[in-house]
């Protein structure tokens, strides 16, 4: 099951397979209610960001059976309610 989750990131430890750029590891993330989750990330995450201090959307799932939760897409919330995002109005 895929879920989204909105927050601060608040640490990094990720590596890099060096000739081919892989980023691996894990990301902390404070949310609104000040808790902080531990989500994993690996060669299919896609990201705009890993930053500490940058404000992402986080569209995650849960590994079964282990509790892991597993990064598939990070974007900055800045660039979630674009204005190319805005669908016009039709009169």
């Amino acid at each position: 099951m895929t879920d989204i989750i909105e927050g601060k990131i608040i640490s990094t430890t990720l590596g890099e397979f060096a000739n081919q750029k892989i980023v691996y590891g894990y990301i902390g993330i404070e949310l609104a209610d000040k808790t902080h989750v531990k989500v994993k990330v690996d060669a299919y995450t896609k990201h705009e960001t890993l930053t500490p201090g940058d404000e992402v959307v986080v569209e995650v799932h849960n590994l079964p059976n282990t509790g892991i939760i597993v990064a598939r897409r990070i974007q900055l919330k800045s660039n979630m309610h674009t204005p190319s995002d805005e669908v016009p109005a039709t009169a």
